[in-house]
């Protein structure tokens, strides 16, 4: 790309590059750099994949690979920074036509020369609004409506492809409450101007509860975790089914928050930061069946919800648990952006299949993501929306837990990373977060101190959530807890014992070289401890398909990190244990049938029906 700093890095880089063989990363930066004339967007997004992709270079020349992968990172941050502090500029994207719609001179009064929302003021966070073309409206291709919180109008939020606007029934997005006014909403032309704008408020404002979710604290309590821009200590009120009188739970510490000097690297630190509000925390006593929660900060009142409540340790309740990794946000592709970074597109590239069948489903009473939750790749917008579509969809109608991946906390420059000499822990994975916008908005407990391993009882199930991005190795602080958790289960009370950790050790593809190290890093060290203790389940993510394998040493793995992306397919190798390998998006329900028998299915999208189904079943029976 000829302009940086007057220096033809193409020639540059070519030199580099002819020293090793043609693979894909030859390929894909000949598509970068061959055009000098690329709008910052475009470089962002192809520059990005070369790092959210597995690149497989050749095995020979240990000292040129390492040259290759860092001139592409060197040159991302350069244009990054460049991009951010540049002037505003308009640069048609490739192949789409200019829009025949004139500016007017004063910018304004969108609502009924251009589209109209409906409504105009939302009263809660994440309801509905409807985007339709003003009659007469023609928009050319690459014509766009763009949605920006009012207090950062350079950030493009979401984009809505005009295209996709039926002129009868228009098309419905349901935006978060973004704190700092709500959002102004914008007519912009191929090209980049700015035809004219409009306002979407939220009748609650700023100090609205949102992004709310309900997890498990200690032995039998719960805890209800929100955001809101108010610093004021907020309550929880829960009203039993039938009853008339609330019961108000009072937060008893001051909500906490962080600053984009709290990230470790880029974007998270400077374009993709905006002030993200306080987290809140307040735990009450477990609910009863059919009970109502309500949530209050300053002046902002929540929705209320209707939520199920813990079971109790030993409890032998036949229940669902909805088991997922890599789920990502709907808009995003697989690192967290549309065109340019942080910007969420509709209709979305990778629907929401997944969580729009759970919903649906009254059996899950347990929800688990463990790793690589909202691929926010370090901008706060995609983490709000991500944390709407949570509550709306499982975040406080059932109780919800997390894990870490490497997408929240792999980072360079991380102060708590590790760096192992196998494996690719050393990349900008979470788009220098290092696992900050994670541990306040999912936190363990009160959250005072990230806790990114930890265990809890659920039923007849002892789960162990432990962290793939720590160190797990023999003598290690994470090893020592784990065995001595895993060596004090009361089998009696909790006869299953499953862990989950984001990577794997098993894959129904090739593992790649960093990859394969961590694989077989948790081969020699975790995977003793699960057959001395005979973990009953392993679930990971990480790689974006899924897998099955028979008991290996009394433990079943199931890779299930298809939550919404797919990997490239692969020929699925002859490997001893695989008993079934699909490349389809979807998660798995783990039907606890009680103290003697579990059951999984794996609902996966079927393309040709539009719906999904079960693809995979399995059990796991224990002696009565």
């Amino acid at each position: 790309h000829t302009g940086i700093d007057g220096w033809d890095t193409s020639k540059w880089l070519w030199r580099v590059l002819a020293l090793v063989r043609p693979s894909p990363l030859t390929w894909r930066l000949d598509s970068i750099l061959g055009s000098a004339d690329q709008s910052c967007d475009g470089v962002q997004e192809s520059l990005s994949y070369l790092f959210c992709c597995r690149v497989v270079f050749p095995p020979r020349l240990p000292t040129i690979k390492k040259v290759v992968a860092a001139v592409p990172l060197f040159i991302f941050l350069h244009l990054l920074a460049g991009c951010s502090s540049s002037p505003s500029r308009s640069t048609a994207h490739s192949g789409v036509p200019p829009s025949t719609v004139d500016p007017p001179a004063n910018i304004s009064g969108c609502h009924e020369s251009h589209f109209g929302l409906s409504p105009t003021v939302l009263q809660h966070s994440y309801d509905p609004v409807k985007i339709t073309l003003a009659e007469g409206q023609r928009p050319l291709a690459g014509d766009t409506i763009v949605f920006s919180p009012k207090d950062r109008p350079i950030l493009s939020m979401f984009r809505i492809k005009l295209s996709a606007l039926n002129e009868s029934k228009g098309y419905e997005l349901r935006p978060v409450n973004p704190r700092g006014g709500g959002y102004v909403v914008k007519y912009l032309t191929g090209d980049g101007d700015e035809v004219c704008s409009t306002d979407l408020t939220f009748t609650q404002g700023d100090d609205e509860p949102t992004q709310a979710h309900i997890t498990v604290n200690g032995d039998d309590r719960l805890r209800v975790n929100w955001l809101s821009a108010s610093s004021d200590r907020g309550q929880v009120y829960y009203q039993t089914l039938g009853s008339t009188a609330w019961t108000r739970y009072d937060e008893t510490s001051d909500p906490r928050t962080y600053s984009e000097q709290d990230m470790c690297y880029a974007p998270a630190n400077g374009q993709g930061y905006r002030n993200p509000g306080f987290f809140h925390s307040v735990m009450l006593s477990n609910v009863a069946q059919g009970g109502t929660v309500q949530i209050k900060t300053g002046n902002g009142t929540s929705r209320t919800f209707t939520t199920s409540p813990r079971l109790l340790a030993g409890n032998p309740l036949r229940h669902s648990v909805f088991l997922v990794g890599d789920l990502g946000t709907t808009g995003a592709r697989m690192i967290g952006e549309a065109w340019g970074f942080g910007t969420l597109e509709f209709p979305a590239p990778a629907p929401d299949h997944v969580l729009s069948h759970m919903r649906k489903n009254d059996k899950i009473r347990l929800s688990i993501i463990y790793g690589d939750v909202a691929y926010a790749s370090g901008f706060s917008t995609v983490w709000d929306q991500f944390g709407g579509e949570i509550e709306n969809s499982t975040g406080m109608t059932r109780q919800l837990v997390t894990s870490v991946g490497n997408h929240e906390f792999v980072s360079f420059n991380n102060p708590s990373g590790w760096y192992p000499p196998f494996g690719n822990y050393k990349s900008p994975d979470s788009g220098g977060e290092c696992g900050v916008p994670f541990t306040h908005r999912y936190p363990v407990g009160e959250g005072v101190e990230p806790k990114y391993w930890y265990s809890f009882d659920y039923g007849a199930v002892h789960y162990v959530m432990m962290s793939t991005v720590h160190d797990y190795l023999d003598g290690s602080a994470q090893h020592q807890w784990l065995e001595n958790d895993l060596s004090s289960v009361n089998r009696t009370r909790t006869p299953w014992v499953i862990v989950t950790g984001h990577r794997p050790m098993y894959s129904s593809c090739p593992f790649d070289e960093y990859d394969g190290g961590i694989a077989d890093a948790l081969k020699a060290n975790v995977a003793p401890l699960l057959q001395k203790y005979n973990v009953d389940l392993y679930f990971t993510g990480h790689l974006h398909r899924y897998a099955r394998t028979a008991p290996i040493n009394g433990t079943v793995h199931v890779l299930a990190g298809s939550g919404r992306f797919l990997d490239s397919g692969c020929s699925p190798r002859t490997m001893a244990h695989l008993e079934k390998a699909l490349d389809v998006v979807g998660y798995v329900e783990l039907d606890v049938v009680g103290r003697n028998e579990l059951r999984g299915s794996f609902w996966g999208y079927n393309a040709s029906l539009g719906d999904m189904t079960v693809q995979d079943t399995f059990s796991i029976e224990r002696p009565q």
